[in-house]
């Protein structure tokens, strides 16, 4: 099996230098967002370098039974799988796994009601805001989210990135300093008066968070692998010039979602919570690991230094190789000299 050299992806939010750097290859002038591997060789998960310079669209994805709904609703309708108004475009689902390899920024998931209420104060949001939370805790965020999104907040909007850019309490001060960047980005879009009630989370190099269906988020900046489910459904509600359907956003936001766990690699082999059920993802760093367990497929994706796959042959990966190994062949190493992630799972249909 050769090594996988992935696939470019150009979208305007992509970093002109990192991906390019990272493998060793001359810049290409264009924004270069993602590296992916997977689609060509009819893999049932998908494996992303992602490469962030500007932040992407408020957003989420649909679980199993809510991306079959949506598309043969669409399908009924007769939308075109290529109209840009189309938000199901398969009827996979897609939860994801993004493993930092620079320092990463998200905003992710709601804010614990007690949370949301102190921000609010903190940031001297309308006091109405977050009356239904006071009132019905978490069975408030539905009209909470609905009042933000669909309403027109310019006034609010000014008034909070005047009251960030005075100063606001340590503990709000990162969040204060991104909500500041992606406004001057995206200037009034009423999606801005939500980020003060989503979680911040600054990754770390081998920190990981698993995004599940349902879960609200906006990738900031910053550089990771993602490991995901190949569904290419998303629901976004702002931050972008691309469609938009807040009500579906709206009707799939999972209100009793718990806060997304930061998993911290430590040891030379860690094991991460994969995205899906019958899927493992291990960071692999400046060792030898053996493997003689039998899987439907692996895959070995260099990020630093260089790897050797032997399995009767020994076959180099430098960062953004990849390597694909089958059933077959399932006893083979991985020699590090850096750091590679080894994505592990059963071939399946949807």
């Amino acid at each position: 099996m050769p090594r996988l050299e992935g696939t470019l992806k150009h979208y305007d939010w992509g970093s002109k230098t990192a991906i390019a750097e990272l493998r060793g290859i001359p810049l290409s002038g264009k924004p270069e967002a993602e590296l992916w591997f997977g689609p060509k060789e009819d893999l049932p998960w998908l494996v992303k370098i992602l490469a962030i310079q500007k932040p992407l669209s408020l957003q989420l994805h649909p679980d199993a039974k809510q991306a079959l709904r949506g598309f043969e609703l669409e399908e009924a309708r007769g939308i075109k799988l290529d109209d840009p108004k189309r938000s199901y475009r398969d009827k996979k689902s897609k939860s994801e796994l993004v493993c930092a390899v620079t320092p990463f920024k998200a905003f992710c998931g709601l804010r614990e009601v007690e949370s949301a209420i102190e921000t609010s104060e903190i940031f001297d949001l309308p006091k109405e805001l977050v009356s239904p939370l006071r009132t019905d805790g978490e069975k408030g965020w539905s009209e909470v989210v609905t009042a933000l999104l669909s309403g027109k907040w310019n006034q609010e909007i000014e008034n909070l990135l005047n009251r960030l850019r005075v100063g606001v309490d340590k503990t709000r001060e990162k969040e204060a300093e991104e909500i500041i960047k992606i406004a001057k980005i995206h200037k009034i879009d009423a999606s801005i008066m939500l980020l003060p009630f989503m979680n911040f989370h600054e990754l770390e190099i081998g920190d990981a968070m698993h995004v599940e269906p349902g879960v609200a988020h906006i990738y900031i900046q910053g550089m990771a692998v993602e490991v995901m489910e190949p569904g290419d459904n998303v629901l976004r509600a702002g931050l972008t010039k691309k469609h938009t359907d807040k009500s579906e956003f709206i009707s799939l936001l999972d209100i009793n979602a718990e806060e997304t766990q930061i998993q911290s690699a430590s040891g030379a082999d860690y094991e991460y919570k994969g995205p899906v059920g019958n899927l493992t993802v291990r960071r692999i760093e400046d060792t030898k690991v053996e493997i003689n367990d039998s899987r439907s497929v692996d895959l070995i994706l260099a990020t630093t230094g260089v790897s050797k796959i032997r399995n009767g042959e020994e076959t180099q990966l430098k960062p953004g190789q990849a390597f694909l190994i089958h059933e077959e062949d399932s006893n083979y190493t991985i020699d590090t000299a850096g750091i590679a992630f080894l994505v592990r799972g059963e071939t399946c249909s949807y």
